[in-house]
């Protein structure tokens, strides 16, 4: 009876041993997991930004842009009206967007799009070649496309000392990791993004606009950079100590070379671009067209009909095609394919559901040419992989899709001898309305369910108009 008893109570200390143990192994793991959660680079980040609020949607409006009910061959009527179906902004230039259930119109187009632009320095390291900073795209690098802006702005509980409100927000940068990842990071990965596969990122914050104050501090000047056959100016914001060390990742992260310079230029007020070619008449639209670092115009609107249509001329393996591809700010359906290219002025109509505060004005805009598409419709913006059709058998790559299938079926016109076809159109907001907004001390916002009344169709050729006003 003793020796069963003593048994018994040896099984249970040597359980409650193993219990114990294995509590103060959990209890550990545990601590170090908070510690480096809290500890790590995405918890200081999120505190910094605690008297902001992130903008856009978790839910994409285009999550069913493949749907055939979008299906509207060219030439048919349609039933109902044509309405926004979505809105999008991309802040960097060639960098990833930002999808809104509202934005703000302004003269130079919506508010924070394309408001900022990385240029890297060229022919620093080469006598025959003068140095000149160029702004950098999606066409030659890709990986531009996996660079994540986050909005962040102020709201009304936000502390008016704060130096981000006190910027008016800031962008949160983020691109995938290019270095070797440590146990640490793979852990706030996962810890954030609830995915065990996750990647680690890294991120900067960009003030939205660098008051007095930091531009004394980090000592933020402004710099002359090339977009295209353009000389533009923006402040260099990669003297700001975030911007600064999120540099060499991001150099690393896009295979810039080690001695080239690459720095992150935003536009200012002071800094906006005369749009010189395919002019908006002055009648409709006010005064001259101004933009940042769009490469022509200030909006662009795309029809997914359009997008549908183009898609079922592609080879079955690039099929469906992602509109996204084509950037453009504001997306429609309920219009026949290719209808929006005999526009020349619509209105919008608010009809969306928000019901956050707006000017009470119907926006008015002139449509002044097709868009002549480049080659970045063929990066994948899933992946920032450019896309290929399957190979014929005696060769080893595919042709870039699709741009080559938009060469053969959208070159609709011959105003731009060097696009790879047109889809899309550009587009120049109307002073009027901006006037009218701003005498009722009110935002000239556009909204998802919105619609769109033609005022005017014409025909249009791409560099047709003076190039001066």
């Amino acid at each position: 009876m003793f020796l069963e008893t003593a048994q018994g109570l040896h099984d249970t200390l040597r359980a409650s041993t193993i219990a114990y143990s294995a509590m103060v192994v959990l209890f550990v793991l545990s601590l170090i997991f908070i510690l480096v959660v809290q500890n790590g680079g995405a918890s200081t980040t999120r505190r910094k930004l605690k008297h902001l609020r992130q903008q856009g949607l978790s839910t994409s409006n285009m999550a069913d842009q493949y749907d055939s009910q979008y299906d509207a061959p060219e030439g048919t009527v349609t039933d109902g009206p044509i309405r926004i179906k979505a809105i999008n902004i991309h802040p960097i230039k060639s960098c990833g967007p930002i999808e809104l259930n509202r934005a703000l119109l302004t003269k130079t187009g919506f508010m924070y799009d394309r408001c900022f632009a990385l240029a890297t320095e060229m022919g620093k390291n080469n006598a025959a070649m003068e140095t000149k900073w160029r702004f950098i795209s999606q066409r030659t690098k890709p990986g531009m496309s996996q660079i994540r802006p986050e909005l962040w702005l102020p709201h009304k509980e936000s502390d008016s000392h704060d130096p981000l409100v006190l910027a008016g927000g800031c962008l949160l940068v983020k691109f995938p990791d290019p270095d070797t990842s440590s146990w640490v990071n793979r852990l706030e990965a996962f810890f954030h993004a609830g995915n065990p596969f996750a990647k680690p990122e890294v991120s900067c914050i960009v003030p939205l606009e660098p008051t007095p104050t930091m531009i004394d501090e980090f000592k933020i000047q402004l710099k002359t950079f090339g977009i295209h056959s353009r000389d533009a100016k923006g402040l260099d914001m990669g003297a700001i100590p975030s911007v600064a060390a999120a540099l060499p990742k991001l150099k690393r992260y896009l295979r810039i070379a080690d001695d080239q310079d690459l720095t992150l230029l935003r536009c200012t007020p002071d800094t906006l671009t005369l749009t010189d070619k395919n002019l908006a008449p002055l009648e409709h639209i006010g005064t001259p067209s101004v933009h940042g670092y769009t490469d022509q115009q200030p909006i662009n609107i795309n029809s997914l009909s359009s997008v549908h249509a183009a898609s079922a001329l592609l080879p079955p393996e690039n099929q469906p095609l992602n509109a996204l591809r084509f950037r453009a700010n504001i997306w429609i359906t309920g219009a026949p394919a290719f209808e929006e290219e005999n526009w020349k002025r619509y209105r919008i109509l608010p009809k969306g559901t928000s019901i956050e505060p707006r000017a009470d004005v119907a926006p008015t805009v002139s449509v002044v040419c097709r868009t002549s598409r480049c080659t970045m419709p063929n990066v994948n913006p899933e992946t920032g992989i450019p896309s290929t059709d399957n190979p014929a058998q005696d060769k080893k790559r595919g042709k870039p899709q699709p741009s080559t299938t938009l060469i053969q079926h959208r070159t609709v016109e011959d105003g731009n001898k060097s696009a790879l076809g047109y889809i899309g159109m550009h587009c120049v907001p109307e002073d009027r309305c901006l006037k009218k907004a701003a005498e009722q001390n009110a935002g000239l916002y556009v909204a998802v369910g919105d619609e769109i009344e033609v005022l005017e169709r014409g025909v249009h050729l791409y560099g047709s108009t003076g190039n001066d006003y």
